[in-house]
């Protein structure tokens, strides 16, 4: 074959139509259906780190524990403290656990989740222990004072004694109190409810007290449920200005206040509470 011989017209318009049709027009657009476009899948996302869970320490089981138990491992939290009060009731230690969740609600900031917990436990292993004080001769003795006219005087005693009786069973013999009414110069003429002051202090020719409330009888029915409600204020004011402890919530509208004084004030709020009013008064400047 002669390979030097260029080709002829015919020839070289052969070749341009064959060498066009195999290269892509640019006025047209590849059929997405013809050609597929891949598109890589998302990369999976990272798989969860796991918070390491923190070491339990219990502490020396064998030494007695106190009321400030635990008090020194508030600063690791609520769910910490819950985990430690889960641990000991799993050992049977159930009145350190107590002290644990009291911890919970008296020394850390839990959430409303874990508020409830500690308060559920709290009420599930108090009424299945001793009291943490069985002797009287100990227990710091408070007063609880009641300021009313003389109509009122003999329906109010009774009824503040037994409260008192009362305060005394919710700090688990801690606390001893004394019940007193004051009774004050009232007109024969007055007429409508009868006001009732209240007050808690210590025992001391010039005692601390407390802040003063007071609150109206509409019926005596409901006497004993206004100084429950009363004294429960009183002494959530008082730990709250006077102590480091984390303040009890306010009664909720069916709470019973004797259930709020009995569990969501800890052992150790009451002997810190009463511990204030033995001492001298602050001086106002």
């Amino acid at each position: 074959m002669d390979f030097l011989k260029p080709p002829t017209p015919t020839e070289l318009q052969a070749i341009r139509v064959r060498v066009e049709s195999s290269l892509p027009r640019a006025d047209q657009v590849d059929d997405a259906i013809s050609v597929p476009v891949l598109i890589p899948p998302p990369a999976p996302p990272p798989p969860p780190v796991e918070k390491p869970k923190p070491v339990i320490e219990l502490g020396d089981l064998k030494a007695p524990p106190t009321l400030q138990s635990y008090a020194e491992q508030s600063p690791k939290g609520s769910e910490y403290l819950i985990a430690l009060a889960n641990v000991l009731e799993q050992k049977g230690e159930f009145q350190r656990a107590l002290l644990a969740w009291e911890r919970v609600i008296d020394s850390t900031k839990p959430d409303e989740s874990q508020a409830g917990v500690a308060l559920a436990a709290i009420k599930r292993l108090r009424p299945t222990l001793p009291d943490w004080n069985a002797k009287p001769a100990t227990s710091i003795v408070i007063a609880l004072h009641a300021g009313t006219g003389k109509k009122l005087a003999k329906t109010l005693t009774p009824v503040l004694e037994a409260v008192a009786r009362d305060l005394e069973k919710a700090s688990s013999g801690i606390v001893k109190v004394k019940a007193t009414v004051d009774i004050g110069k009232t007109s024969s003429a007055t007429k409508g409810p009868t006001p009732v002051a209240l007050w808690l202090a210590g025992t001391d020719k010039k005692p601390s007290s407390t802040e003063v409330l007071s609150f109206t009888v509409d019926a005596p029915d409901a006497l004993r449920q206004d100084i429950l409600k009363t004294v429960y204020l009183l002494v959530r004011s008082h730990l709250s200005r006077s102590t480091a402890h984390t303040p009890p919530p306010g009664l909720s509208a069916h709470e019973d206040p004797q259930d709020a004084l009995h569990y969501r004030i800890t052992r150790l709020g009451w002997s810190d509470f009463a511990t204030s009013l033995t001492l001298p008064p602050k001086k106002t400047p």
